[in-house]
């Protein structure tokens, strides 16, 4: 009796010391598809990276993560995982696109710029792409190479207010004709119609005629509040016509939507100082700093905060940058002459004094020259 009892308390002791069994990689692979069909997206990364660790060459699971992860809006963590893929085989071009456009959602237009170089190299004729291309060299300021590639593709594809909307800027900021017929392609469907206001709203912040611009672009924001960059835009119109409350609203509110972007916060400082929230504007204009310590403007603006909160020796060193960045404005001359005196550099100050005088003279011969005789 007890040594049966004995044999079976050691084999219940041996079952237990088993080890688990190693969960199969194909199986998560699985479930993690079906849930991603599912749309239970979270669930499915999670059983993608469940795959991945106990197998981690799964090409697949690799690039199916990256899938799920931009559709989580986790484009950064996306482009991770899709290299990921392309190390394990760099001949599949649409793992390649998808890179692409990860970069480019993410807001990361240079490297958005070299994969689909890349990838129209294998694939010159994928649409998608190449618009894609072009509106990432747009994002970066490169219009002429923007038109090269946007155009092509204006009858491939249905239209675009995206395409539309960077088009229309390319040919505005390079005074090429297109413009009206960018307007005209935006007018004949529906979605275009909120583009359309706000280039017109663009067009005439060009031409600065500011209360033109604020009714095309409070027309586009009545249709949609969510266009890029429609917010600062209304805040440049209305500074421009010195609705500074309108103007600060709307920049901050540009900033939740590119919270990093530091011409936005460059501006809320700016209608900050304007209205005696010195704390506020240099907390902002510190972040300005960070990204554009040489930003002259942003070191003009530093320097006045600084001697308004009566720090004149501190107000110096930024307001000599912006200076040595842009010697030829009399406006910081004259501001740098006064602080000089402030600060009892009489010799200096009449220095900067003189070249005020001397600059203002300058600009009033070459308007004089300018100026058609009768």
């Amino acid at each position: 009796m007890s040594q049966v009892a004995l044999i079976f308390i050691f084999a219940f002791s041996f079952a237990l010391q088993q080890p688990p069994q190693t969960p199969d990689p194909a199986a998560q692979f699985n479930r993690a598809v079906q849930l991603q069909q599912q749309g239970k997206l979270a669930e499915a990364a999670a059983e993608y990276r469940a795959a991945l660790k106990n197998k981690p060459d799964y090409l697949e699971a690799h690039a199916n993560l990256g899938v799920v992860l931009a559709r989580l809006g986790k484009y950064e963590e996306a482009v991770a995982s899709y290299e990921s893929a392309l190390k394990l085989a760099p001949q599949l071009t649409p793992i390649l696109l998808n890179l692409g456009i990860a970069h480019y959602r993410a807001g990361q237009f240079p490297k958005a710029i070299e994969v689909f170089e890349r990838f129209l190299k294998e694939k010159p004729d994928v649409v998608q792409a190449r618009q894609l291309y072009g509106l990432s060299l747009a994002s970066v300021g490169r219009d002429e190479d923007a038109l090269k590639q946007l155009e092509p593709t204006l009858d491939a594809a249905p239209p675009d207010a995206a395409v539309l909307y960077n088009l229309g800027m390319a040919y505005l900021r390079l005074g090429k004709a297109g413009f009206r017929a960018t307007l005209e392609r935006l007018a004949a469907f529906p979605a275009g119609l909120p583009v359309l206001h706000l280039l017109q709203g663009q067009a005439f912040l060009r031409d600065l005629e500011f209360e033109h611009a604020l009714e095309e672009l409070n027309a586009a924001a009545k249709l949609n509040a969510e266009l890029p960059r429609l917010h600062y835009s209304l805040g440049l119109a209305h500074l421009k016509l010195g609705q500074n409350k309108e103007a600060l609203a709307a920049f901050l509110e540009e900033r939740k939507r590119q919270p990093q972007d530091y011409s936005t916060v460059y501006h809320i400082a700016y209608l900050q100082e304007a209205e005696g929230q010195l704390d506020e504007a240099r907390r902002n204009l510190d972040e300005v700093l960070k990204q554009q310590p040489q930003s002259i403007e942003a070191n003009s603006l530093l320097s006045k905060i600084l001697s308004k909160q009566g720090k004149d020796a501190e107000a110096l060193a930024p307001l000599e940058r912006a200076v040595a960045k842009d010697p030829a404005d009399p406006v910081k001359r004259y501001q740098l002459a006064r602080l000089y005196r402030q600060l009892g550099r009489k010799t200096d100050a009449d220095r900067e004094f003189a070249e005020v005088q001397r600059l203002k003279a300058e600009q009033l011969k070459n308007d004089r020259a300018r100026t058609p005789k009768p």
